[in-house]
């Protein structure tokens, strides 16, 4: 068992460690980006800009549907690529369409409304970006996704370096963004992705309707994702107002930077946790998933060390005083890494197994816990109060997870014994 373990985790971690290096500068141009904004800007700008993020985040997520993880693990062959693009297609329309009327009637100043807006357009070469690479995950070609990542990201650093640094103009270095991500979306991803399959998308009504019912509870689920996510911040902006905002969300990046290792690992091993889960070798299944655990854990533990020891020096210089004085904050956000691994990688093995509809209450339970926790907290201990709500949610998240997955694999073992036994 342990050889076929150590086998298999070695196989996904070398064929992965692009993938990881592209999520990893793909991540990592996003915290550039806050660098650059407060170094170069201020915190009210970074304030507007994690607003956008956090306004756009659920609608564009829940139009995903998680078209890209049903295509992974979908090996009924009833729908194709076409299926999947054309419904991805649709509903990124009915997201902008969204985005663009919270600007209108959103209640947000001019600057704030045109900044969700151009978001808006950037989650949109977002959307179909990450549909086009889902084929080729599915081909398990990280390398060729690695490259894109890694393009988009350096080029997200080279806009916001010429454009902003010497404008403070946020609108305009998110135009020029947009339109080199739509560049490497049309010469790279699309490109690669036709050589697996043809990227004509099908508007078939009965298709789309039945992909739609079988991915929604998965999409619902990534929306409470999101939304779980930026609970805080709509709370901070609330109560608070742009400045702390933008010292949260500057500071929240750490959580970011968790979710670069999650993903590349999680999205790696999806396909082979998926198989496993099928074939009915849950003992692997396990045993993977539970090293993986423990692998995040070890990284969340040795970033705590780091950040509990060095961490008001490297505050002090990446950004402005203003952010280094919240050291409380910054400790809260590396304590809750550690929620942030177990609970996403048990994220990734229930959907391995294809259980969408029961995550909906799981989740539906946390956002709910976040919501309470930062109404009560974040009036009375600010930012602070945002962090305590965010960590207490991914701890139901992760308890949660624990029972759903514990009783989706118990009842695949009965499955199993049954047909043995007919």
């Amino acid at each position: 068992m342990g050889f076929i373990f150590w086998n298999g985790l070695t196989d996904m971690t070398f064929a992965s460690l692009r993938y990881l290096f592209g999520n990893i500068t793909y991540a990592g141009a996003q915290f550039v980006i806050v660098i650059l904004l407060n170094k170069f800007g201020s915190s009210e700008i970074v304030g507007q800009y994690s607003l956008g993020l956090a306004v756009t985040a659920p609608i564009f997520m829940l139009s995903h549907l998680h078209l890209r993880s049903v295509l992974i693990v979908d090996a009924s062959g009833k729908y194709i690529f076409g299926d999947f693009f054309g419904l991805r297609l649709v509903t990124t329309a009915v997201a902008f369409t969204i985005t663009a009327g919270c600007c209108i009637v959103g209640g947000f100043d001019w600057n704030t409304a045109i900044v969700i807006f151009f978001i808006g357009l950037y989650r949109i070469v977002e959307s179909v970006s990450d549909i086009l690479l889902g084929i080729v995950q599915k081909q398990e070609k990280l390398d060729q996704i690695s490259f894109s990542r890694t393009a988009k990201g350096l080029f997200s650093i080279l806009a916001f370096a010429l454009v902003f640094i010497p404008t403070q103009n946020l609108i305009l270095a998110l135009l020029v963004m947009i339109i080199g991500w739509l560049a490497i979306t049309i010469a790279y991803d699309a490109r690669k992705a036709r050589v697996f399959t043809s990227l004509r998308p099908l508007f078939n009504k009965r298709q789309l309707w039945g992909l739609l019912i079988i991915s929604s509870p998965l999409g619902i689920v990534l929306a409470l994702m999101s939304l779980n996510t930026n609970i805080p911040l709509y709370a901070i902006s609330y109560f608070k107002g742009e400045h702390d905002l933008g010292i949260y969300a500057t500071l929240s990046y750490m959580i970011v930077a968790c979710n670069v290792i999650v993903t590349a690992l999680g999205e790696a091993i999806t396909p082979r946790l998926a198989r496993w889960h099928a074939a009915g070798r849950h003992k692997e299944f396990v045993t993977l998933l539970s090293r993986m655990i423990a692998m995040g854990v070890g990284i969340s533990a040795v970033a705590c060390l780091i950040g509990w020891i060095f961490g008001s020096q490297v505050l002090t210089l990446l950004f402005s005083p203003d952010v280094a004085a919240e050291i409380g904050l910054f400790h809260w956000l590396l304590v809750s890494t550690l929620l942030v691994f177990v609970s996403s990688y048990l994220w990734y093995a229930i959907t391995a197994t294809g259980k969408y509809k029961a995550q909906i209450p799981l989740f539906l339970c946390s956002v709910i816990t976040n919501g309470l926790t930062c109404l009560i907290f974040v009036p009375i201990f600010g930012v602070i109060g945002a962090a305590m709500g965010a960590s207490l949610a991914l701890f139901v998240q992760m308890i949660g997870s624990v029972i759903v997955l514990y009783l989706v694999i118990r009842q695949a073992r009965k499955q199993v014994q049954r047909e043995l036994a007919a």
